[in-house]
């Protein structure tokens, strides 16, 4: 198990999520989940076997415990996610150990022995996996997880997609926790037969099938995702996926009573009050919104208010009433005017570059036209001097002159 590949993947990132809750134990004993409610599920996010270094031992008099007291990468020998999935993902009470739960686990004891097991959980209330194929799921966050988890998959309908959706200009970070179905064993086969695909629009992200060792994390460009479980078998024996998705960015405020959003992207969202109506708290019509690092907006969004509201309480003077009224009808104006720039900047330019343009072909065209007619023409009068000056008998002389 501890072999040198073993150990190459402390390199991998591990998600992390808020919540939940954390299990430890020295090495050579035994990890306990518990969750508090029968309806609910172990959903184990990380698992790891920290070194000896890392670690501290601590007496409250019912025995040594171990400790890990700082979450740092350089001091884990391995993870445990897979063996740790296999024997308690979906259990709502569980006990673990290496020594009886991971396979030659006592030919490698000198790799783990003298550590600490640590495991980072959630239980999470069964009715809160979205199961449903063909289901769409818009919200912030949430759990997916396979029909039949953890005791089989199900191959009917063949394909299960759920697609996830969160606000425009949001990205959707998503991390499949357990990955359990069928693997590629048999030697004429190239690719899986069962799988767990992520697509973005036409774009795939993911496509796995097997064990996983640790967790699959994928981040997407836009505000929508596809998690699609293709099964060949109508049951098979294997626990399926558990997979936790979180938006990333701003989720999009509500739009302000007597106001409306002018447009959203990933950093920045401009909202507006009706005519007349301003933001309270800054007697202004507009107002930018910019997203911070923290996933939150720097600035609150309150409802527009009337002006003529404002002026009855006393809040506004007739003054500044005027003053607003007519602020409020030159803004508007400006942004009338903003568009109409953008008309003119763009729209008219473009329209006059073609015309032009055409007009330059049509000119061409006629030039061409107009040459060949004249040199058509001056042939046939070369040809009729010819013939006046060697006329045949027969010859009708045209006494017209010939004017080019």
């Amino acid at each position: 198990m501890f072999s040198q590949p073993f150990l190459l993947l402390l390199v991998a990132s591990s998600p992390l999520f808020t919540g939940g809750e954390v299990a430890q134990e020295c090495s050579e004993g035994e990890l306990t989940f518990s969750c508090h409610g029968p309806k609910e599920e172990l959903v184990i996010r990380e698992a790891w076997i920290y070194g000896s270094v890392a670690m501290t031992r601590v007496d409250h008099g019912l025995g040594e415990k171990c400790h890990v007291p700082e979450y740092n990468i350089q001091y884990k020998q391995g993870t445990l996610l897979q063996y740790i999935n296999k024997q308690c993902g979906g259990q709502a009470e569980c006990k673990f150990s290496v020594w009886s739960h991971v396979p030659s686990a006592q030919v490698a004891q000198d790799a783990w022995k003298g550590g600490v097991l640590w495991a980072a959980y959630d239980c999470v209330n069964k009715s809160d996996f979205h199961r449903v194929c063909g289901s769409e799921v818009w919200a912030q966050s949430g759990w997916m997880q396979s029909i039949g988890y953890p005791q089989y998959y199900l191959g009917e309908p063949g394909v299960c997609t759920i697609t996830i959706r969160v606000d425009e200009g949001q990205h959707i970070h998503l991390t499949i926790m357990d990955l359990s179905i069928r693997e590629i064993v048999q030697p004429n086969e190239d690719s899986c037969r069962d799988s767990v695909s992520v697509m973005e629009g036409s774009k795939q992200l993911l496509l796995r099938c097997g064990e996983a060792k640790q967790p699959l994390s994928v981040i997407s460009e836009g505000p929508e995702l596809n998690v699609t479980l293709t099964a060949t078998t109508k049951l098979f024996p294997k626990r399926g996926y558990v997979a936790h998705f979180q938006a990333l960015g701003c989720e999009t405020p509500s739009t302000p009573a007597d106001g409306y959003m002018a447009y959203r992207n990933a950093t920045h969202a401009e909202y507006w009050c009706c005519v007349h109506h301003v933001f309270p708290d800054t007697l202004a019509r507009r107002r930018l919104l910019q997203c911070t690092r923290g996933h939150s907006w720097n600035d609150t969004l309150p409802d527009c208010i009337d002006l003529e509201e404002l002026l009855e309480e006393g809040n506004i003077t007739e003054t500044q009433f005027h003053n607003l009224v007519n602020g409020s009808s030159t803004e508007a104006q400006a942004e009338m005017l903003r568009q109409a720039h953008l008309v003119y900047d763009l729209v008219v330019p473009t329209v006059i570059m073609s015309v032009l343009v055409l007009g330059n072909v049509a000119v061409v065209f006629l030039i061409i036209y107009c040459r060949r007619g004249v040199i058509e023409v001056g042939v046939r009068c070369e040809e009729l001097e010819s013939i006046k000056a060697n006329p045949e008998p027969t010859d009708v002389i045209d006494s017209e002159p010939c004017n080019v």
